[in-house]
């Protein structure tokens, strides 16, 4: 069940991302047919990830006040509906306005994807594979775009491409109605909601996006940049998802750490490009550490989510506040021209805030008393699906106690002991009694 579910959830949002990405950049090029490209830029970078920042806002507000409405998946397949509607008049008029207008209501529904997806990612995915859940669907996301580029230089401009579009939209409410068979298991409530994380992981995170936006501005300015191959970037961008979501499930502050060590690549760039380095070579690097900054904003507030009672509007939040932070700064460096040394000193400085949450952040998780063994064992069986049984067997297995003496205690045979023994370690998928005993004690 946990594996259907895993990839249920990856396939919705790989899918999502493909059909939402793609749009995004097919209205991109149309653009391109009638403003300029700095107006461009202010409509795509700028009005549209704020109109996408707004979609989860509104999204989250509502599972927030109203989470047996706004949870529903029916309204995620009506929004999918009525999205597809939206897209294809932006894909098929003729007319900019047309498009700027239409595109802005359907930069709303990916918003709203982001959310209902999300939220469905914090639900039935366990922690331990949430970064490379998310990391691999956005990858094939990204990747699935470069190759639509492949077919033809005007085929995301194409009317034919609506109906790709359209058949992707359906692809994804059937992955979504699929998903209501899985059984996933859902929180007991027991946890007391802790919101003390927020007040320094969201400004961390903003600030991050802010070394990331303005850093890329150096050498997104300069002359190399008029030839990247764009398209490619983003399937670069899939190595860096991808090695992040590994890397962010195998140690949460070791991800952390490299996403910060990431963010001194715009200084290494200007280096690079400097020394005669191609745009698109120094641009691929970039779009690869974006990639853990990416990770990072998800796997967070995902996480958060199991930190506490009805806390599902949180799971967009990482990607929320980093589209609020690129759109307005996006908009301010397009319009107001900074000298690039003062750009540099700029990002370097925020490095201290950065590197100072940072420690306050693993200070405070490090100083969290540890959970009492039956809290531990009824968490651990809660996510894995474990019958009382299995729990209780696991506790004495823990406690270095032999299949006989546990036999004895439970009043069952040896046979027995050793049939649930072999169910735990296939439900938890551990390879090893050992194995299994370390999971839950560092659970």
């Amino acid at each position: 069940m946990k594996n259907k579910s895993f990839f249920l959830c990856t396939g919705i949002i790989a899918v999502c991302f493909l059909y939402t990405g793609s749009v995004y950049m097919s209205q991109f090029y149309r653009l391109m047919d009638f403003y300029d490209a700095q107006t461009v830029d202010v409509i795509t970078s700028g009005l549209n990830y704020f109109l996408q920042a707004a979609g989860i806002g509104i999204i989250a507000v509502g599972i927030r006040k109203s989470p047996k409405t706004f949870e529903s998946k029916n309204l995620f397949l009506g929004l999918l509906l009525t999205g597809a509607v939206f897209m294809a008049v932006s894909q098929l008029s003729p007319n900019a306005a047309v498009i700027v207008a239409v595109g802005c209501i359907f930069n709303l529904h990916i918003g709203a994807y982001f959310a209902f997806y999300f939220a469905i990612l914090a639900k039935s995915v366990s922690p331990k594979h949430s970064g490379i859940c998310y990391g691999a669907a956005y990858a094939v996301g990204s990747v699935g775009t470069y190759l639509f580029s492949l077919i033809g230089d005007d085929f995301l401009t194409s009317k034919g491409i609506t109906a790709l579009y359209l058949a992707l939209a359906i692809l994804t409410a059937v992955l979504v109605i699929l998903s209501d068979k899985v059984n996933v298991p859902q929180q007991t409530g027991e946890k007391k909601a802790d919101n003390s994380f927020l007040q320094y992981i969201i400004p961390m995170l903003v600030i991050m996006m802010i070394i990331s936006v303005v850093g890329s501005g150096l050498y997104y300015s300069y002359p190399q940049a008029e030839n990247v191959n764009w398209n490619l970037i983003r399937a670069f961008y899939a190595i860096g998802l991808i090695g992040a979501g590994l890397l962010f499930d195998k140690s949460r502050f070791v991800g952390t750490i490299c996403t910060v060590a990431g963010l001194t690549y715009p200084l290494i760039a200007v280096a690079l490009i400097g020394q005669g380095v191609s745009g698109t070579t120094s641009m691929a690097l970039s779009y690869t550490f974006r990639g853990f900054i990416s990770v990072y904003c998800i796997v967070t507030f995902t996480d958060l989510c199991n930190k506490g009672e009805n806390r599902f509007y949180l799971a967009a939040a990482g990607l929320m506040f980093s589209r609020l932070t690129e759109a307005v700064l996006s908009v301010l460096l397009i319009y107001i021209h900074i000298p690039d040394l003062w750009q540099l000193v700029f990002c370097a400085v925020c490095f201290v805030p950065v590197l100072l949450l940072l420690f306050i952040l693993q200070n405070k998780k490090n100083t969290i008393p540890a959970a009492d063994s039956e809290k531990r064992l009824a968490l651990f069986s809660e996510e894995y699906g474990l019958t009382l049984r299995e729990a209780e067997i696991l506790q004495r297995l823990s406690e270095g106690l032999t299949d006989q003496e546990i036999a004895e205690l439970c009043f069952v045979s040896k046979s027995t002991v050793r049939f649930h023994i072999s169910n735990i370690m296939k439900k938890t998928g551990m390879s090893t009694r050992a194995e299994t005993i370390r999971a839950l004690k560092k659970y």
